[in-house]
């Protein structure tokens, strides 16, 4: 018997077109928080609601009100309202307005919906761009990784401005869409970075790309094809230079039985784990999908990224130390795989008959597109970040949208 398990939603978020048309975006709407039964909000001078008739009320006594759901009601300090949505302004047009202790430029809309309360943040989208960028890398870093982020984050903005339209709000603030940290975030470089890069995207016949990006790559950028399974032609597998990361190799230690019962939780019918193989294995060394056997000679063949979130491993790059389980096969034949390279031995040899399994692997994240840390490197060696990007993402040009 044969089971399939696959990571569906990746597909459809990272490689379907989004429709937008080629014209500047002004304001962003950030779903800062989704389906909660209560918020605290402020401003340093107060703020006003503004509800859906149109109705304006000033609320300029205390720093500081909870707005919580009541039903189908929102009940705001001793305010109730009976509101699909209200909208939240700082009474000084100037101030910033908190969610939680965490300030935000621009002003808040809350939507009452069955499950709770949404919070979306109204913000210039320059703004929101700099926090972004602050917020997924140090602003310490060198100008031109800044600027490749920027150019990323920009391009992955637009090209996914409507990806939670059902949700009520355009990008999600976090790695569901992109990391945003609001105003603390900002800095002045990164709002240079944004800045020297205005409305430039990277395009790949005349189309915005998949603009993914990852903390480290270990070496080694993953080809789009062997994470999910669709070949893009701009995101192939690519050397990166990226051994000053932190996260740059890495090792994780597992029981049988521990796997086991992880494999079983996730809805995989397990009877006694014989042997894991990894399948499909890229230019990379990554491998496409992970294929169980139990001991009644079942095979469960599980995505590869599935199998990495249900592991908490921080890659998919990685082999397995464990003699009488180890298996490589279907390599691509454009890579030979050479585990000397990666730093693990060949014989595979462990303790306590063969009952743990050694995940030996490199890097932070899916693999594909940018490195940032691979981009770090490329800055202070004095590449542009036009040179970063065009490395990262194959035959794209850099343009204006």
């Amino acid at each position: 018997m044969k089971i399939k398990l696959n990571l569906l939603v990746v597909l459809v978020l990272l490689f379907a077109m989004t429709s937008i048309s080629n014209a500047s975006v002004d304001k962003v709407k950030v779903g800062i928080l989704d389906d909660v039964e209560e918020v605290l909000i402020g401003a340093e001078n107060g703020i006003k609601v503004m509800l859906d008739n149109g109705v304006e009320l000033s609320l300029i006594l205390a720093d500081r009100f909870n707005v919580k759901k009541n039903n189908d009601l929102i009940s705001f300090g001793k305010n109730i309202f009976q509101e699909d949505k209200i909208l939240i302004y700082p009474v000084d047009s100037n101030s910033l307005i908190s969610v939680n202790g965490r300030k935000y430029r621009g002003y808040l809309e809350i939507l009452n919906n069955n499950k709770g309360l949404t919070v979306v943040n109204h913000v210039d989208f320059d703004y929101y761009l700099a926090s972004v960028v602050g917020s997924e890398i140090s602003a310490r870093w060198p100008m031109d990784s800044l600027k490749a982020q920027a150019v990323v984050a920009r391009t992955y903005a637009l090209r996914n401005i409507k990806s939670h339209a059902s949700k009520g709000y355009n990008l999600s603030a976090t790695v569901r869409s992109q990391a945003y940290k609001g105003y603390a975030f900002e800095h002045p470089r990164t709002l240079t970075a944004v800045k020297e890069t205005h409305n430039e995207v990277a395009i790949y016949q005349g189309q915005l790309i998949a603009a993914v990006y990852h903390s480290t790559a270990g070496g080694q950028t993953a080809k789009g094809a062997t994470i999910w399974s669709s070949d893009t032609p701009y995101l192939q597998s690519v050397s990166s230079p990226d051994d000053i990361s932190p996260h740059y190799s890495w090792q994780k230690e597992y029981s049988k039985d521990e796997i086991e019962k992880i494999l079983v939780a996730k809805g995989v019918p397990l009877t006694g784990l014989k042997q894991i193989s990894l399948e499909g294995v890229g230019p990379s060394g990554r491998a496409s999908f992970i294929r169980i056997f139990d001991i009644n000679d079942r095979i469960y063949d599980v995505d590869s990224s599935t199998f990495r979130f249900w592991l908490g491993l921080k890659s998919t790059r990685f082999t397995i130390n464990n003699s009488s389980s180890l298996k490589l096969s279907n390599l691509d034949n454009s890579f030979t795989f050479d585990l000397e390279s990666l730093g693990v031995k060949d014989d595979f040899t462990t303790t306590d008959e063969d009952d743990h399994y050694q995940f030996v692997g490199y890097g932070w994240g899916h693999g594909v597109g940018m490195s940032q840390w691979g981009a770090y490197q490329m800055a202070k060696e004095g590449y542009t970040y036009q040179e970063i990007l065009k490395h990262y993402y194959q035959g794209i040009d850099i343009g204006e949208w």
